[in-house]
């Protein structure tokens, strides 16, 4: 009998040791935001701050609408933009895919930053794309109104056209050295001297 309850006691535990582990997941943290739909409604509710991928953020979220009910996800075919906290992401088109891109920095030049998979010195390693425009951009600069990637290595070359009208905040930036926030403290301060003044 004793050495039964052993063979019954070693076969449940190679059983159970050859089953394949699932990754374990983490349980939904929400925070009150909002999605524009693809017909230009915008839905309240709490988007899910946690994905199990932070890279989900630029593929789509999940949303649990204020009048209740379960997390559903919603995919870039179903939502223009969506906002939780102090994030907002817009829907925008990198290479013919659309994708959703985390706003840095939104007026005159509209600033996005997509993270993705990449490989930085050989070794995979999330790596980001920014973009710019300007949404004021006329005349024979109005091409400057198109979504352009900037090249990360020689970004202040790029952003030289969108900043020419205020020279001394574009001379502020280092030239070789991409700082995000010097980057986005840059384009918030010419931003602001481009902000129309609402009548009270």
């Amino acid at each position: 009998m004793k050495k039964l309850i052993s063979l019954i006691f070693i076969v449940t535990a190679f059983t159970m040791a050859s089953q394949p582990k699932k990754a374990a997941k983490m349980a939904p943290i929400t925070s009150p935001g909002y999605y524009l739909s693809a017909k230009g409604d915008t839905v309240k509710g709490e988007v899910r701050t946690n994905p199990d991928d932070e890279l989900d953020f630029h593929k789509g979220f999940s949303f649990k609408p204020a009048k209740g009910g379960k997390i559903v996800e919603i995919d870039i075919k179903k939502a223009k933009a969506y906002a939780f906290e102090n994030k907002q992401f817009e829907k925008i088109n990198n290479n013919g895919d659309d994708v959703y891109a985390e706003v840095l920095s939104k007026g005159r030049l509209n600033f996005y930053e997509i993270r993705f998979m990449g490989k930085i010195d050989g070794d995979e390693a999330i790596e980001s794309s920014y973009f710019i425009q300007d949404n004021n951009a006329e005349g024979d600069d109005l091409k400057l109104r198109e979504l352009k990637k900037l090249n990360n290595k020689f970004y202040k070359k790029g952003l030289e056209p969108y900043m020419k009208e205020q020279k001394s905040i574009w001379n502020n930036l280092e030239k070789f050295l991409f700082n995000k926030q010097a980057v986005v403290q840059a384009i918030n301060e010419f931003n602001k001297l481009y902000l129309i003044a609402k009548p009270e």
